[in-house]
């Protein structure tokens, strides 16, 4: 039998029989508690009463009240205040996961622990801020490129100085592009973003272009980062899509190098591809890409540079890349 509290019943049953000078023994025998279990009843919920005090009195109704009065202060307490509650709120607003609202951590207020940001969500405790409004994560198969193939120049990712992967320094790009939904396998629009990210910091651009083809996205990565120094731009890795065989222009324009993943193997530019996961957050698949005002990807693009990494001991992209570049170029 599992453990369970004494009863008014039993705290009446333990008030007759201590009365009538039954042993603490006795009356842990007759309601089949231990005589511990009486004896502890007994100190904690007795008075003394009389002229010196010299009177120690039970009564079980007053034991009882005791009991319950008691009871209100057991379990874990809610640490979260309104203005705790309310920051915990915003944050989720942002896009921000419960892990980075902890990680991050604020000056003014004690952040509860992810669990409890958790748990207040499930409770209802959040208000309006459900699951939902939770990043969740997918997975999905990539179709076969069809798009036909281009002369890469032998610019292999293999061929990639290895201390990219370190990521100790900025300026090492990640290149992809950002599609619209098909309508039975038929594009809504060709209207798509060309995203760069950048390793070491995070940091990431989008750029809405009319189509998929070199024509466009070339220049659009030109105009993206030409405003950088060229300390900040030192190498581009893509995949092999045809998109971006202006690879060269490129190089020129911007006076860096450029690399290919190998085929299928999208995982070589991983942070291009997390990143663009986290843009789906806004703009889901399916989505007509040319639905989207420039001033709302922008938006967007502010929210996700703005939003603490664990990666990055919680700081933001754009804490990273500009505290790096000052230093460098200091």
């Amino acid at each position: 039998m599992g453990y369970y509290h004494l009863n008014i019943h039993e705290r009446t049953v333990i008030s007759q029989l201590h009365t009538s000078g039954v042993s603490i023994r006795g009356i842990a025998e007759a309601i089949r508690r231990s005589p511990s279990t009486v004896s502890r009843e007994l100190k904690r919920n007795s008075y003394r009463t009389g002229r010196n005090h010299q009177i120690s009195r039970y009564i079980p109704s007053t034991a009882q009240r005791s009991y319950i009065q008691r009871k209100t202060h057991c379990g874990r307490k809610r640490k979260c205040e309104s203005d705790v509650l309310s920051y915990v709120k915003r944050k989720i607003e942002e896009h921000w996961s419960p892990e980075q609202i902890k990680g991050r951590g604020n000056d003014t207020m004690d952040i509860p622990s992810v669990s409890t940001i958790y748990r207040m969500i499930h409770e209802g405790r959040s208000g309006h801020i459900t699951m939902e409004k939770l990043r969740r994560k997918g997975h999905f198969k990539r179709p076969a490129e069809t798009r036909g193939k281009f002369n890469d120049g032998g610019r292999t990712i293999r061929k990639r100085d290895k201390t990219v992967y370190k990521r100790r320094e900025l300026g090492h790009w990640e290149g992809d592009t950002v599609v619209s939904g098909k309508d039975d396998h038929t594009p809504k629009s060709k209207v798509c973003f060309v995203t760069l990210a950048e390793r070491k910091a995070r940091f990431y651009l989008a750029i809405k272009v009319p189509d998929r083809t070199a024509a466009s996205v070339t220049p659009a990565i030109i105009n993206a980062l030409k405003e950088y120094p060229s300390e900040l731009v030192k190498t581009i890795t893509f995949d092999r899509g045809k998109e971006f065989s202006g690879y060269e222009e490129i190089e020129t324009a911007l006076n860096c190098k450029t690399y290919f993943c190998d085929p299928y193997c999208s995982w070589q530019k991983g942070t291009n591809e997390n990143t663009n996961g986290l843009l789906r957050e806004f703009y889901p698949k399916g989505m007509d890409l040319s639905e989207v005002a420039e001033e709302d990807l922008q938006e967007k693009i502010y929210l996700l540079n703005n939003r603490p990494r664990k990666c990055l001991g919680y700081q933001t992209p754009s804490e990273v890349f500009n505290t790096t570049h000052n230093e460098c170029c200091a």
